[in-house]
């Protein structure tokens, strides 16, 4: 074997998983590991910012990639794993946990049995059974609950805790039943401040939810899906509190975090305050039907509707 019969392999892994490989990979497509020496020296072409994993240039890593490398120092892809806690929730488009500074240490969990340990700026959690991975841009990702939880219980700060669960209930579509359920009883005693903000979340859906129910239902608008989790290309977009998948509008009751991705699409959305609903329901009858028969909005062949997080009636 000559020294570049492994290039073309090399190209496509480094296009494949972002310029970041566990040695293993390298080894498997005929990298000497002379050549991996050589390259990893200080000065060189390629870093090894963990070990077993070598990442195939020189420069700083973005998020994605510590991501990556940090999946590769816990064994994956031959090993279950996957990123959890803040590099998470950034990874699945969580605004508030969008750090300037980057995400200086990145969460990953692995099965109970493994042995492998927190690592530099690898923090590793430990858990009996793993939950479903939700990837974007090919990274596994925790849940959003699970993420937030993990992310809430190694934070300090109040206040960026808080940030993010109201972002996961208002406008990532999180059911708060399920974000108390992923922090637990034993968090959410030392936390009250976190339960009593997911209650009040839990109040303040369930009554804006049924005062757009009652809108639609009086005013003889098509009914939307409620609540749907909408994906593009495998990752996760949005999950409106109303959706009307024939036209792309969508009605989002709560703050205006993240609505741009919709709108950068061509969906229409309406972003109504809750006490609207009340006082001036002709008013927001007549944008909902204006903004239907202007549609459809949007590449609606590319947004994949799922079932979401529709909270039961309080009646």
């Amino acid at each position: 074997m000559t020294r570049n019969d492994f290039t073309p392999a090399l190209r496509r892994l480094a296009r494949d998983q972002d310029r970041v490989a566990t040695m293993a990979q390298l080894t498997a497509i005929g990298v000497p590991q002379s050549l991996v020496r050589e390259r990893v020296r200080p000065g060189g072409r390629w870093q090894r910012p963990l070990p077993r994993v070598i990442v195939l240039h020189a420069g700083p890593l973005s998020v994605g990639q510590r991501c990556r490398a940090a999946l590769g120092f816990a064994g994956h892809p031959e090993a279950a794993a996957m990123v959890t806690g803040t590099a998470a929730l950034a990874l699945h488009g969580i605004e508030a946990a969008r750090l300037p500074s980057g995400v200086p240490v990145v969460d990953v969990l692995v099965p109970a049995e493994r042995r492998i340990r927190t690592h530099t700026w690898v923090r590793v959690h430990h858990a009996p059974g793993l939950p479903a991975p939700e990837p974007a841009g090919g990274v596994p990702l925790a849940p959003l609950a699970r993420a937030a939880a993990d992310g809430v219980r190694e934070s300090c700060d109040a206040e960026w805790a808080g940030d993010v669960i109201r972002e996961l209930v208002t406008y990532a579509g999180v059911r708060p039943d399920a974000v108390a359920a992923a922090l637990g009883d034993a968090l959410l005693a030392r936390r009250p401040a976190v339960g009593a903000l997911l209650a009040e979340l839990d109040a303040g859906i369930r009554a804006a939810l049924g005062l757009a129910r009652a809108l639609v239902l009086r005013a003889g608008l098509r009914q939307p899906l409620w609540r749907p989790v909408l994906r593009m290309n495998g990752s996760y977009l949005a999950s409106p509190d109303a959706y009307w998948a024939r036209d792309g509008v969508a009605l989002d009751l709560g703050p205006a975090t993240g609505r741009g991705r919709l709108e950068a699409l061509g969906v229409r959305v309406l972003r109504i305050a809750p006490a609207a609903l009340a006082r001036h329901p002709g008013e927001v009858a007549g944008a909902v039907r204006e903004a239907l028969a202007a549609g459809p909005h949007g590449p609606l062949e590319r947004i994949a509707v799922l079932p979401g997080h529709e909270l039961p009636s309080s009646s």
